[in-house]
Formats: structure tokens, C-alpha cells, sequence
């Protein structure tokens, strides 16, 4: 995929696109499931970041602290969700919903997701990741985020020595990662431009962000 214009009708630039990492541990399946993502976004043309929350030392969120803002775990949060057009959210699937660990990125953030896309893919021990995914989509919906109505979802049987062996799988992750990139700077641009109509009804949702 070709570099697209970017949201102020400057020289074309390559769509952003953040991969968020929710899973805290180590030898998870998931971070295989991230790094053919993260290949199949870099292949469709996307300027790259990973957020790893495994690597990240994010206090869980505290509303009313708000010191919490100053430390460099947080504001890596908050600038890379600024930073990005779209994103890619892995998460494990945990007592039917999403990580813990993703839950509270979500919670950092808001305004920073608004009028983005995101695409989700999903790794189980032996469901279909249905309620992890949903419960991400729904998040990110939350903040006035679009999401892909397509997903990824892996077991553990898909794979084989930390490798996934699943094609059918492989074909959905490497799917969803060419749509992030396709669609994000599409969906922020419409949204920004939206949000030049100032307050009002004419700007729809994006009038609550301007």
C-alpha cells in the first residue's frame, strides 16, 4: 500500500500505526500473533510502533492521582496513542474478557483514541476469543474509536513450538493488519475534518473533540 496524505494536507507520510502488546507474560502465544501483525502492517506500507505492556512498568490507573501523568510509562502511553493513526490491540482472552494489563491502557487514554481505527486479534487457551474481542471493540468504541468488523482469534492448538501453524489464522492476522493500515488514515482524516465544523450537530461526534 501507497503513503497516504496526511491530516493537514502536507506532503504524504507513511499511516501510523501502533501495536499494543497486552499480555504480561513472557512465553505467551500472543507475541507471536504480534509479530506477524506487526510484519504484514510494516509489508502494507505503516510507519511502526510497539507498546509491549509486558515491558512497561504502567502503574494501574488512579484517577485522582494525578502525579501519575509525570511518570515516563504514562506519558509513553499517552504520546504513542497521540502519535498514531490507527491501531492493532493484542490481548489473551482471561475469564472471558480482555487482559488486565490492556484494561488499564484503556484506561489511561481517551481523547487520543477518538476518531481512530483499530483493529483486534486475540489469543485463547480453547474458546473462539469472541468476549476478549468484543470487550476491546467495545473500549475503543467507547472513546469514539472505529473499529474493523473482522477480527483474529488463536488457540493454543494453533500452534506449534511458539510458532503458529494455523494458515487460516495467519490469513485473518495478516488481514486485519493490511486493513489497519488501508482504512486508519482514512477514518482519522474524515474525523479531523469534521471536527473543523466547529461544536455543532454538523460535526457529529467529532464536534465533542474539537
Amino acid at each position: 500500500m501507497g503513503t497516504t496524505g496526511d491530516m493537514t494536507n502536507g506532503p504524504a507520510r507513511a499511516p501510523r500505526v501502533l501495536v499494543v502488546s497486552g499480555s504480561r507474560h513472557l512465553e505467551s502465544n500472543l507475541h507471536e500473533l504480534v509479530r506477524i501483525a506487526t510484519e504484514a502492517a510494516r509489508a502494507a506500507g505503516a510507519e511502526l510502533q510497539t507498546l509491549a505492556l509486558h515491558e512497561l512498568d504502567l502503574p494501574v490507573m488512579h484517577y485522582n492521582d494525578r502525579s501519575q501523568r509525570e511518570l515516563p510509562s504514562v506519558r509513553r502511553v499517552h504520546e504513542s496513542a497521540r502519535w498514531a493513526d490507527g491501531f492493532i490491540l493484542a490481548t489473551p482472552e482471561y475469564h472471558g474478557n480482555m487482559s488486565g494489563c490492556l484494561k488499564n491502557w484503556f484506561d489511561f487514554l481517551y481523547g487520543e483514541l477518538a476518531g481512530k481505527f483499530a483493529g483486534v486479534i486475540a489469543c485463547t487457551g480453547g474458546g473462539g476469543g469472541d468476549m476478549s474481542i468484543t470487550s476491546v471493540k467495545n473500549s475503543f468504541n467507547w472513546c469514539h474509536g472505529f473499529t474493523l468488523p473482522f477480527h483474529a482469534a488463536a488457540r493454543s492448538s494453533d500452534f506449534k513450538d511458539g510458532a503458529l501453524v494455523n494458515h487460516k489464522v495467519l490469513d485473518r492476522v495478516q488481514r486485519v493488519a493490511h486493513d489497519v493500515v488501508r482504512y486508519a488514515p482514512l477514518i482519522r482524516s474524515a474525523f479531523d475534518q469534521a471536527r473543523q465544523d466547529g461544536e455543532g450537530v454538523r460535526s457529529g461526534v467529532a464536534g465533542m473533540h474539537s
